[in-house]
C-alpha cells in the first residue's frame, strides 16, 4: 500500500521533471528538563555525562549518531533534525561510535553544566583544572 501511495505521489511530479522522496525518519526523543552535566573530552567537544549513548555538545549544539545518520538539536530541550554528515563538526564525525557511551569524568576532570556555559560564565578557566585547585588541594603548595 505504501509503495502504491508513493508511486501515485511521484506521478504528478515526474511530469514536471521533479522527483519527490518522502522518508519516514524517526527523530531522537532526547529531551532534558534541566541542563545535563557535560564532560570535556577534548578541546571543543563535550559529552553528556553517564548517558546511554554518545551525545556530544559542539558549537553550542547537541549531536547524536543513530543508524548511520546524524541529528542535531540547538539545545537540551530537543527539537532534533536530521543533518547531512558533511555539516557535522569533523571532530565529532571522526570519533568512533560508542566511545563516550556512559562516559564519566576522570577523578581530576571537571563537569561543566550546560547551564553554566549557556549563561556565558564558562570562560574556559574551569575546564582543565583539578577539583582540588579550588579547595586548597593537598600537596600543591611548598613544604614548610
Amino acid at each position: 500500500m505504501k509503495r502504491l501511495l508513493a508511486a501515485l505521489l511521484l506521478l504528478p511530479s515526474m511530469a514536471f521533471g521533479q522527483v519527490r522522496v518522502d522518508l519516514n525518519v524517526k527523530l531522537p526523543d532526547i529531551v532534558f528538563t534541566t541542563p545535563p552535566p557535560l564532560v570535556v573530552v577534548q578541546p571543543g567537544v563535550q559529552v553528556v555525562e553517564d548517558y546511554d549513548e554518545d551525545l556530544y555538545v559542539v558549537d553550542d549544539a547537541y549531536w547524536v549518531r543513530r543508524d548511520g545518520r546524524w541529528y542535531r538539536a540547538r539545545d537540551y530541550h530537543g527539537g532534533w533534525e536530521v543533518v547531512e554528515e558533511r555539516r557535522v563538526p569533523v571532530t565529532v564525525v571522526k570519533l568512533p561510535p560508542g566511545r563516550y557511551k556512559k562516559w564519566k569524568r576522570s577523578k581530576k576532570g571537571v563537569v561543566v553544566p550546560a547551564s553554566h556555559r549557556e549563561r556565558g560564565h564558562d570562560h574556559g578557566h574551569d575546564r582543565h583544572h583539578d577539583d582540588d585547585h579550588h579547595k586548597g588541594g593537598k600537596g600543591k603548595g611548598k613544604k614548610k
